[in-house]
């Protein structure tokens, strides 16, 4: 399993094109594995989202 960090993450699922053929390559190989995510960068993306 790898950790993602939080950018590579939001480019991941949004689709960006920040992401190399590379990078989305590897993902796609570990993506059967796991791919984890810290408890951390959710934190960051709930500060992202504008308060109500």
């Amino acid at each position: 399993m790898i950790i993602l960090d939080t950018h590579i993450w939001i480019w991941w699922v949004a689709n960006q094109s920040k992401l190399s053929e590379k990078q989305l390559n590897y993902l796609k190989e570990y993506e059967s594995e796991g791919l984890g995510i810290s408890i951390i960068s959710c934190w960051e993306i709930a500060k992202l989202a504008p308060e109500k």
